[in-house]
This record gives structure tokens, sequence and C-alpha cells, in this order.
């Protein structure tokens, strides 16, 4: 009852000022609507189909979340290698994008990833509805794709913790009627070379998808640096889906991902670059379900693997290696319940994560750990007036487990289980004026459960004590957005005013009465802002023979200020590694035998942290400037089963950089042929 209280208490707080600017955002459309006759809804567009935000399958003017999706379209005229490069492009906020497969820290509304752990990430990665097991994005390469679904906002009643600027939801390939496959290369900049093959189909009751690829590159150049050396690398990859469908409305279905990386170059900063430090990397994932039209269910289990070579001191024989294993394993159910022009979609899951990390030499960086999450939730939806008008509520419970567990290594580690619980909620509404315009509302409370080490850790390390707080809250934030969507024909518009209060933050500190470093409670942030996704489609417009879509997505803070009076003191008052705006630019075109997309993407000005100890602002806030990246790819068909592809990234040769310290290649041309069947 007192966590219930709590919850209405913050709702309360915030209802005000989200009804005001919902009422004005109503009244701006009450002309709109009364000019756009009913008649017009029957040239309405063929709507986009989405899953994540309501885990059923529904169009997108029928959700109440804002959703971007990253089409297989966009994939496929992609310069993109991997995830990492995929969500760069999608405008979303702060990205930290590292040479030597590593692209973490991705920011939704203000709120990012972890560098390291799905634990304490504010942003829940996922791979067909599960967790994904890694937030780094580059280890999930691109190839088996099929649409990546971005869910903006709070999205805990659903997902739970980690949810709070939002759900990545990436969705693999299935097979299609017939059979298709093909089998082709790549050669590019820095000797990069790449073979990959595809056999897909669907046979009666069964379909299956099965992708490979191997490639290679050596160091690259950067703009205004010359040669980066130690950025070179070796991957593969391995992709396998299988479904069998009986009864009519069963399906039962098995899915294997493998993504592998070794001598991948760990170049290091500018200023303190490093020769010889590499990196081995792997991520195995298994899936299998059963769905039918109303219920499913799936287990899931991800391996995934890091081992840091460096040498200290410089030389042969100092080879120093850590290893990080993580297993990710969990099993989801959920049934759907039609009332009518209503319905109850009600679940549960649990999920574990277990870490173990060894070194060769001296103690483990950190302890052993598991971590279970016990989750149940009932989400509801009222179709009124001819389902023009839809309500939505839902309601989570969850409890969890955290455990530090004896690690070899760590002689003075005392192993410690806490538990804790929270309860979360959310609402929203969709009203349609018209089949093709809309306005839309979500009002709901987030949360992060603190991480295994937050709350029981207790050790000695060669850094001094580590001790959790048992008495850590999560860390919550209470959002709603409002907005507008508009589809019809060749225009796409969708327009969204968000707000959040990110509260109860937790933070490391060095605790001088403990003599250890600990963890506690701090003031958050107040983020909020402005997101709008375009497009319209020239070429069909006008009739031109082709289609010709100009399209744009951007996101403009409007505010991000933190609360934190301890980070005010250091940094001051604006969010570090937060840009004002960032936009994502371009034009696709295709025809018959031909198919291009320019995309430039602007990432603004932001503060950052200075890491360079040999700086005078080393510790301080400085300014990382803006930048704009431009990239081109294009494919041609000559033939029937042949297809040309050509790509230039950095097509401007501009000196850039995601992360201080670590520029980006320069001018990078890629060229491949591929036999279709």
């Amino acid at each position: 009852m007192k966590r219930a209280r709590i919850l209405l208490s913050l709702i309360k707080g915030h209802t005000f000022l989200y009804l005001k600017t919902l009422l004005i955002t109503l009244l701006s459309l009450i002309s709109l609507y009364n000019a756009t006759s009913l008649a017009s809804n029957k040239t309405a567009t063929l709507e986009e189909i989405v899953v994540t935000a309501t885990k059923v399958e529904e169009p997108k003017k029928d959700v109440p979340a804002f959703v971007q999706i990253i089409k297989q379209e966009d994939i496929k005229l992609s310069t993109a290698k991997d995830v990492g490069d995929l969500i760069s492009e999608a405008a979303l906020g702060h990205i930290h994008k590292y040479p030597g497969a590593l692209t973490a820290r991705i920011a939704i509304r203000g709120l990012p990833t972890d560098l390291f752990s799905p634990l304490k990430s504010r942003v829940l990665i996922l791979i067909n509805g599960h967790q994904s097991g890694t937030v780094n994005l580059a280890k999930i390469p691109v190839e088996d794709i099929e649409r990546i679904e971005i869910v903006k906002g709070p999205a805990s009643v659903l997902y739970g913790s980690s949810a709070m600027g939002g759900v990545i939801n990436i969705i693999t390939k299935e097979g299609k009627e017939g059979i298709q496959g093909l089998i082709g290369g790549e050669v590019g900049s820095w000797r990069f070379w790449k073979a990959l093959g595809e056999l897909s189909g669907k046979r009666e009751n069964l379909d299956f998808f099965f992708t490979t690829s191997r490639s290679s590159r050596e160091d690259y150049k950067a703009k205004g640096y010359g040669r980066i050396a130690n950025t070179a690398y070796d991957d593969e990859m391995f992709s396998a889906r299988m479904g069998y469908k009986f009864l009519q409305k069963h399906y039962v279905y098995f899915n294997f991902q493998h993504w592998k990386g070794w001598d991948i170059g760990s170049p290091g900063a500018r200023y303190s670059p490093d020769p010889d430090d590499f990196s081995n990397k792997e991520r195995n994932a298994f899936e299998t379900g059963y769905k039918t039209e109303r219920f499913s269910a799936m287990y899931y289990l991800v391996k995934d693997k890091d081992e840091w070579h460096s040498s200290w001191p410089p030389g042969p024989g100092n080879d120093r290696i850590s290893k990080t294993k993580t297993d990710t394993q969990g099993i989801h159910l959920q049934k759907i319940f039609p009332l009518g022009e209503h319905r109850i979609v009600i679940g549960g899951q649990w999920d574990r994560v277990e870490v173990k990390s060894r070194r060769n030499v001296g103690a483990p960086y950190n302890p052993d750990s598991k971590y279970d999450s016990f989750g149940t939730f009932a989400e509801g939806r009222l179709g009124l007036l001819e389902k023009r008008l839809l309500l939505s509520a839902g309601l989570r419970y969850d409890y969890f487990r955290n455990s530090i567990l004896s690690t070899p290594g760590i002689a003075s580690l005392k192993p410690r289980t806490e538990d804790l619980d929270h309860l979360t909620a959310r609402g929203g509404l969709v009203f349609k004026f018209t089949d093709v315009l809309s306005i839309k509302g979500n009002l709901g409370t987030a949360f992060r459960a603190p991480a295994p080490d937050e709350l029981a850790a207790d050790y000695q390390s060669a850094f001094g004590r580590y001790l959790g707080n048992p008495n850590l809250k999560p860390e919550k934030s209470i959002s709603f957005d409002t907005g507008v969507e508009y589809s019809k024909d060749f225009t796409k518009v969708s327009f969204a005013f968000f707000h959040t209060k990110f509260k109860d933050k937790i933070l490391s500190y060095y605790d001088n009465a403990l003599n250890a470093r600990t963890f506690k409670n701090v003031e958050g942030a107040i983020i909020q802002g402005i997101e709008t996704n375009l497009s319209y489609d020239i070429g069909l417009a006008l009739k031109l023979g082709l289609s010709l879509e100009l399209f744009t997505d951007i996101t403009y803070h409007t505010k991000f200020t933190t609360k934190d009076k301890g980070e005010i003191e250091r940094y001051g008052k604006t969010l570090l590694y937060t840009p004002k705006w960032r936009g994502s630019f371009g034009v696709r075109m295709n025809s018959k035998k031909w198919e291009m997309r320019l995309v430039a993407n602007y990432i603004g000005d932001e503060k950052v942290e200075d890491w360079n100890r040999t700086s005078p602002t080393y510790g301080k806030a400085i300014k990382k400037k803006d930048f704009t990246v431009v990239n081109l790819k294009a494919a041609f068909r000559p033939i029937k089963h042949l297809e040309i592809t050509g790509a230039i990234e950095n097509l401007f040769d501009k000196e850039y950089e995601y992360v201080r310290g670590y520029p980006m290649p320069k001018r990078t041309i890629t060229t491949g042929m591929k036999w279709l069947f």
C-alpha cells in the first residue's frame, strides 16, 4: 500500500503539466480535424505493424507510445556493418562509438545504456523481445535483421528494469515464400574484405533462414592524424532460424546467433595511444518458443564473452589477460484476452544474469555475481467511439534477488544476497481524428533496479575496499509525452514533446566513515525535448516513375539539467554526454534496377569529461565539438540475378569522433557483388 501511495503521489505531481500540454495540442488540432474529410481516409498508406510497444502485433497508429522504425530497406542501403552503426543513424541522442568493435552508451531522451553492464543501463536492448545479453551493439551484425523498433519513453510495465529512456528491439529475419539465397563479397579501403552467403525459404508449414559472413580489415587512417595503429580486426557471424506451423494457428521456432571477433585492436585515445592492446569477443544466443494467436512462451540463453589483452610493463612475456563471461537466460509467458473492442494482456517473466570475471595475474577486477528477476504485468486497453479513442493502463510488480558469489582470487570477499521489489505503472491514449491523423499521449513510471555489486559487494581489492549498500532504492523516472502522427499516401509525420523527471540516481562514491567505496541515491535530472520524424516521397507524388523519398529524424533537447549537487559543483548544471540536438537528413531513391540512399548525420556539441591526465582540465567538463558525417550507398542490378553495390562512408572526408580522442576513419570506399537466386 505504501508503494502504491508513493506511486500515485508521483503521478499526481505531474498530471497538471501533462494535461495542460495535452490540451494545447488538442486545441491546435481541432481546425485541422474539421478540415479533414473522412472520405480522404481511403487513400491512407499501408500501416506499419509494430510489436514492441504493446507486445501485440498491431498498426503503429494504434500504439500510444512513439515508435521509430528502422526498416529493411534502410538496413540494406546503410553503410552499417553492425547495429551500433545503424543506431548512430537514428538521431536518438548521445552515442559512444570506439574503434575496436565497441559501441555502447546509447541514449534515448537523455537516458543512456551503461558502457559495460546491461544491468546498469537505462535503455533496454532486446532481440526478438528478450534481453540481448550485451550493451555492445557492435557485437550484433546486420545480416539477419528484418527491422529495429525503437520505443521512446517509459516501458518498464511491459519489460521491467532498465526500460527508462526506451527500448530498442532488434527483430530478426524469417523465411519467406519459395526458396531464395545469395552469395557474394565486398572489398574496400584499409584492405577490407568480406565474404557472405544467405539461404532462406518457406515451403508449406516450414520456414527457415540461414546466413553467414567472414570479414577482416587492417588499420585505418583518420583525417588530421594519419594511420591509427592497432585498429585492425577479424570477425565472423552465423545465424539460423527455423519455424514450423501446425494445427493452423500453432507455431514453434528455433533461433541461433553467433558472432566472434578476434585480434581486435584497442588503440587508446590519441593523447595516450596504445600500440599493442587487443581484445577477443564472442556472443552466442539461443532462442526457442511456441506461439498461438493469443498465447506465447519463450526460452532464451545468451553467452557473451570478452577477453582483454594488455602488456604491462611493455615487453614480451608481460601479457595481462582479463576475461568476463556473462550468461543471460530467461522464460517469458504472455496471454492476450480479447473482450470485444477491448483487450487485456497479462504476462510473466524470469530473467537471470550470471557474470564471472578472471585475470591471469592478480585478482579479478570484479567479483562473480548472479541476478534473478521475477516479474508479472497486466495492461488493458479500451476501444471507444468505434475504436477512434484507445485508452490503455498497465501495472507491473518485480522481485529481484542479487547475489555476490565466492570468486577465485578475491580471498577477502564476503558473499552476500540482497532482495528488493518494485511496482511501476503507466497509462496512454490514442485519439484518431481520422484514419490518417491521430494524437497520442503517455504518462508513466520506469525504473532500474540496483545491480548485485551496488547492493551486496563486500571485499578488499588492490584499489581499496568495495561495499554495497543494501538500502539502495531503484533509480526511477516519471515521464509524459504527447504529440501527433499523420500518415497518408506519400507523407508520414510524427511530432512528440516529452518531459522526464529522473530521481534516485545511483552514484558510486568514497565514504570516509566506512573507509570504502560504496553507493548512494542522489537526485537525477530533468530532461525534456521534442522529436520529429518526417518523410515525403516526392517521386511517387509527382509520378516520376521512381521512388524519391526525403526523410529527416530529429531529437532536440529543450532542457537537460542535472539535479545532483555533487555533479553541479564539479561539472555545472548541464548534463554530460547529452547533445542539445541530433539530426539525420537524407534521401532514398529506387527504381526497378537500382536504388540509392544518402544520409547526413549531425551530432551537436556536448559537454564531456576530460580523461586526458596531462591536460589542465583533467577531470573537468569540457566541450566536444559538433560534427556532420555523410554516408552514401547504392545498388545496381544490370541483370536479373546480379547485384553490384558501392558505398562511401564519410563522403566529404571530415575529421570527426564520437568519443573525444578516438578519431573515426577518413573517407572509406567499399564495393561488392552478389549473385541472387
